[in-house]
């Protein structure tokens, strides 16, 4: 699967190890090696179940973005742009919400650059219409792009039906 070359690449790009990982609450330092790991096991389909419990309390902990935040940021990008199955793409674009938008505002503001990267994999989601969830989520992070006005506005109105009802 191209998502998996693709992840490995970008996580080679990070010092994962020199990362405080959000799980070590329980007062025992815990690197971010394990976050492509898990990311790299939901897309290999292993025992996991899709989700972002790779994520989840480790680059984010509800809305409280940790240290490794934007390093996975570029991560779920990277899987994206493989256009993995459409479930797993709803939980990828489920976590990239969670970290544009997260309560540390450089951190989400970090995260946000790197999903600007992104733009055009946002709106071949909107366009595809494959699940409504999913479009519906590629859209609303174009929402938190202010630059990305005009242009939103033109794909919502050929592609509403693909959308939710109250993003229509």
């Amino acid at each position: 699967m191209k998502s998996l070359e693709l992840v490995r690449i970008e996580a080679g790009l990070h010092d994962w190890k020199a990362m405080e990982c959000g799980c070590s609450w329980s007062g025992r330092r815990n690197s971010a090696e394990h976050i492509p790991a898990g990311l790299i096991e939901m897309l290999e389909g292993g025992s996991r179940p899709p989700g972002d419990e790779w994520a989840e309390n480790h680059a984010y902990i509800q809305s409280n973005l940790m240290e490794p935040a934007v390093a996975t940021t570029s991560l779920v990008v990277a899987a994206l742009a493989g256009r993995p199955p459409v479930a797993v793409r709803h939980e990828l674009l489920w976590s990239l919400t969670v970290l544009a938008s997260g309560d540390q505002a450089d951190i989400g503001d970090a995260c946000l650059d790197v999903v600007r990267g992104a733009t055009w994999i946002l709106y071949e989601e909107l366009a595809a219409g494959e699940q409504v969830g999913t479009s519906g989520l590629a859209y609303e992070l174009l929402l938190f792009m202010e630059e990305q006005e005009e242009r939103r506005t033109a794909y919502r109105r050929v592609y509403a039906a693909h959308l939710p009802p109250h993003l229509r």
